[in-house]
């Protein structure tokens, strides 16, 4: 019970995790609504769009303010270390960050020179060596972006790395023309409406639709959260092979325990058969062997618990994946255990319905 315990409490962490990590950044995102390009599915494939729709948007009285991302990922070197999966690149205006990030106004004077990033602590950094501590020195370090040259000049604490990639790198629209030439400055990636207090943000977000082209995409920041999630849940593999996870762990666990109690009834059929013939019902066999199932489950739980816990500061350590033990997967898991062990233990006793207590002598 303990073995499928862990295995439904490490696939359901693993497909937290990717849903959080994936959309880290979009939580991030200061804003009421958001434009995208309609053929995006997902920041990990990222495809442009014109600068000039997002301030279409302007015309409407419900509009506050707009402001903007360029998102792009690419190889990143540091020393003789390069990452493995690359590095995202986000281009802002460092005077009016479109993202939540503590501290940023002591280094968004840093991002005005060219060629100059800040880096996120919370990147996987054995991908990148000493990378940290000799940021931490406060002198400029050199590394390369694609063919690029860039200095990192300060840390934050961001997003951190997905399953996409290694981690993040903060600067300037301006930088960011210099290490995607072959991108146009006029597109963008990322589109960002924030409205006046108390304006319907689902209706003003259907008006806008109707001034844009049908190549934008219009919609809440909620419904972008939504939209990236909805993508690694159908349309990327690891999302449905994390899905499919707790359900082999669910099942692995109604066999286990199955095995364990169809031992336990044919033990004592002369037993269960002498009740019967007394006369106690079907239902008073049940309520015995769920009083042994809930023992199982609950035996079982408290040590895949304990387990799960190390198992996710290992995975931590190793990958830099948000793995956390929340209260909901904890009782989540809980009402599963406790599930598939009533589910066994029915099947189990289900042989005993119309049996004849001779018969089981």
């Amino acid at each position: 019970m303990a073995f499928a315990a862990i295995l439904i409490f490490m696939q359901l962490a693993f497909l937290d995790s990717l849903y959080e990590s994936q959309t880290a950044l979009h939580t991030r995102l200061v804003a009421d609504l958001v434009l995208i390009n309609s053929q995006m599915k997902t920041l990990a494939n990222t495809t442009d769009f014109p600068r000039q729709y997002l301030y279409r948007t302007l015309n409407f009285s419900e509009v506050d303010s707009v402001n903007y991302v360029y998102h792009g990922q690419n190889s990143f070197k540091y020393g003789n270390v390069s990452g493995g999966k690359g590095i995202i690149i986000l281009g802002i205006n460092p005077e009016n960050s479109p993202f939540k990030i503590a501290n940023f106004d002591r280094v968004a004077h840093l991002l005005k020179a060219r060629g100059v990033v800040i880096f996120d602590r919370n990147s996987d950094l054995k991908e990148y060596g000493s990378i940290l501590e000799d940021i931490k020195s406060g002198e400029p370090i050199a590394a390369e972006v694609g063919d690029r040259q860039i200095w990192i000049n300060g840390l934050v604490n961001f997003a951190g790395a997905s399953f996409a990639d290694d981690g993040n790198l903060i600067t300037s629209s301006m930088t960011f023309n210099y290490l995607f030439p072959h991108r146009s400055a006029n597109n963008i990636t990322i589109g960002l409406v924030n409205l006046k207090p108390g304006v319907n943000r689902k209706a003003i977000a259907k008006k806008i639709s109707t001034l844009v082209p049908a190549s934008v995409q219009v919609m809440t920041k909620q419904e972008f959260i939504n939209y990236e999630k909805h993508y690694w849940a159908t349309s990327a593999p690891i999302g449905f092979v994390f899905s499919m996870g707790v359900f082999v762990g669910f099942l692995v666990g109604v066999i286990i325990v199955y095995q364990i109690l169809y031992g336990e009834v044919s033990d004592h059929l002369p037993d269960y058969a002498v009740l019967k013939a007394r006369g106690y019902k079907h239902r008073y066999f049940l309520n015995i062997l769920f009083q042994e199932a809930l023992i199982l489950a609950v035996l079982g739980y408290i040590p895949g618990l304990i387990t799960s816990l190390g198992l996710y500061a290992i995975v931590n350590d190793a990958t830099a994946l948000p793995m956390n033990m929340t209260f909901p997967r904890a009782l989540l898991v809980l009402l599963l255990t406790i599930i598939m062990c009533f589910t066994s233990g029915a099947i189990t006793m289900n042989k005993l319905r119309d049996a004849n207590p001779a018969d089981l002598f």
